[in-house]
């Protein structure tokens, strides 16, 4: 497998050390960011090749942030990956209809994510 750009948004550190030790060691490089709005900031400025994004966030939930990568054309070609406590088939439905590649419920196999 090709190493990957990836970048992990979530606001719980211990789930962004836990996905970030896991990816390192798939041998991938890793980026964090603990909330939307440094999230849309690093992707602009590192493009990334994939981005793991928590849904339920403080201030900018990863719903809005997926919106606004996809509706920028720099952007917009970016995969995500949602990973979320909620569940519920219309919580994936959502993240799907806006662009998402795919939703992952947490907690998150490491095995499954790679």
């Amino acid at each position: 497998m090709e190493s990957l750009k990836v970048l992990v948004v979530d606001d719980e550190p211990n789930i962004r050390d836990l996905l970030s030790a896991s990816l390192r060691f798939a041998g991938h490089q890793v980026l964090t960011s603990p909330n939307g709005t440094d999230a849309i900031a690093k992707i602009i400025d590192t493009q990334p090749d994939i981005v793991l994004l928590d849904v339920m966030m403080p201030g900018m939930d990863g719903y809005e942030v997926c919106r606004r990568l996809k509706a920028n054309p720099d952007t917009a070609d970016i995969p995500v990956l949602f990973l979320s406590g909620r569940t519920a088939a219309e919580d994936e439905r959502i993240g799907l209809e806006i662009g998402a590649e795919d939703y992952l419920a947490k907690p998150v196999n490491p095995a499954v994510m790679l």
